[in-house]
């Protein structure tokens, strides 16, 4: 069990510092970087799956029902579909994006025991975009 566990910890380390690198490289303009990242992202956590062409509820029996993610690993994951928006080109593409960001995180926040404020603020945040 603890290898596994171990196993788990290094997976979120790793896949936030992906996060962190998407971020940085969206804010300074680097798009295109910032994709491949997303790419890299998809790729530690084994998804080959489009998500762009799943409904939500198609991408959220992948997450939970195929991949097995924890809470945690959704909430990331949310983090990263919420960047790809703010890439995106065409605007139904972004509130696409948005809104499954919008429907993991609220998902997450309601099964959730820890509050956390950051989840709070990105919920928000992706309320101002899809009003």
């Amino acid at each position: 069990m603890s290898i596994e566990r171990d196993y788990l910890m290094r997976q979120m380390m790793q896949l936030f510092q992906v996060l962190r690198k998407i971020l940085g490289l969206r804010e300074d303009g680097e798009i295109e970087e910032a994709q491949s990242q997303v790419r890299y992202f998809y790729r530690i956590l084994n998804i080959n799956t489009d998500i762009q062409k799943l409904g939500i509820e198609e991408l959220l029996y992948l997450l939970q029902e195929e991949k097995k993610f924890t809470n945690e690993q959704i909430e990331l994951f949310a983090f990263v579909l919420k960047e790809q928006g703010e890439m995106a080109d065409e605007e139904t593409l972004r509130l696409d994006y948005f809104r499954k960001a919008w429907f993991l995180l609220d998902k997450v926040d309601k099964e959730s025991i820890s509050f956390s404020i950051e989840r709070q603020m990105k919920l928000q945040e992706l309320n101002a975009y899809l009003n």
